[in-house]
């Protein structure tokens, strides 16, 4: 995936699709930055942090939480994904 950028993080999230497998996941946004399992439950996050500057909303932290079961998404959120990567 090369470098782990906001513009790589969007498009990947704008490509997930329930049912995905989780290496496709992986594929697309990279290795997350954090994982924990409970009750069959896997649960991936991917966070990326920028300063954006001070007048421009200063640190902007992007998060996506993936869910999967049997290795398969069954579930998605974003946090920040919206905010411009400008």
């Amino acid at each position: 995936m090369g470098i782990f950028t906001a513009s790589k993080m969007i498009d990947g999230y704008s490509k997930l699709k329930i049912g995905m497998e989780k290496q496709e996941v992986i594929d697309l946004l990279g290795e997350p930055t954090g994982m924990r399992n409970r009750n069959g439950v896997e649960t991936f996050t991917w966070k990326h942090s920028e300063f954006k500057g001070f007048l421009r909303g200063g640190n902007v932290v992007r998060t996506i939480i993936a869910d999967f079961e049997d290795g398969k998404l069954t579930g998605y959120d974003s946090e920040n994904m919206d905010k411009s990567v400008l």
